[in-house]
């Protein structure tokens, strides 16, 4: 009898270690810097306006990877800086009428003409990949939120002028404004503290792919403008994950 319990308590120690040594291994962090070319489809604009088709943008991703215990899974969070620039051709400019500002066609020829909005991000993601680093497929999907830091306007074309070098748009392409001949010239613009942009952003978040290149997707839960013409425009960024380390 006791012969035949230490013979089962043995067959019992080695199973247990053959099914310990056949037990996934903790999965390694990874995929912990991450750089995204992508461009915008900004979804309902105005009429008036006509955008050019590649809107190109950057982000810049730090994020922490946390395995969940032994399976394929993991958590990440971190730190995001991305760059959406909206080409078109209208300029966004301060109306005096409305005490707002707006876009609004340029009537002249231009050679740029862009917005710039920069945001700091807090992505999480919950991820699924496989265990092969070399060639990893990995599903990641999450939010971020984000804070504006800067936006600003670049205007690189023509702009009218009328006595000592005082800015002005003639009406009905008038030569003379109060006595005043009226000259145009090319000239580079650019123009901070813009208003009547949110501040805050909140959007879902997608990263499919195979090894160090994946496609990634933002949706934007919120809008990007208000109290003007564009406050229903928002963007949805299309785009390439390139995944350093």
């Amino acid at each position: 009898m006791k012969r035949s319990f230490l013979l089962i308590l043995i067959a019992l120690i080695c199973t247990g270690q053959t099914l310990k040594a056949f037990e996934p291994t903790r999965m390694y962090p990874t995929d912990r810097f991450i750089v995204t070319l992508f461009s915008d489809i900004w979804q309902d604009v105005p009429e008036t306006m006509e955008l050019k088709t590649i809107q190109r943008g950057v982000s810049i991703s730090a994020l922490q990877d946390m395995p969940l215990g032994r399976s394929n899974f993991s958590i990440a969070a971190g730190l995001e800086f991305s760059s959406h620039n909206m080409y078109s051709d209208n300029r966004y400019l301060f109306s005096a009428t409305s005490d707002q500002f707006d876009f609004y066609p340029i009537h002249t020829g231009y050679d740029k003409n862009k917005i710039s909005l920069n945001y700091i991000d807090v992505p999480v993601q919950l991820r699924l990949r496989s265990r092969d680093l070399n060639r990893t497929f990995r599903l990641y999907a999450g939010m971020k939120a984000g804070y504006l830091i800067n936006a600003h306007t670049k205007y690189v074309g023509k702009q009218t002028f009328y006595g000592y070098g005082d800015i002005y748009t003639p009406l009905d392409g008038a030569d003379y404004y109060q006595g005043f001949p009226v000259t145009e010239r090319t000239t580079k613009l650019k123009e901070h503290k813009l208003k009547n942009i949110q501040k805050y952003r909140i959007g879902l978040t997608a990263m499919v792919g195979y090894g160090s290149v994946n496609f990634h997707v933002f949706y934007p839960l919120t809008k990007v403008f208000e109290d003007n013409n564009a406050g229903d425009m928002a963007p949805l960024s299309l785009g390439l994950s390139l995944i350093l380390f």
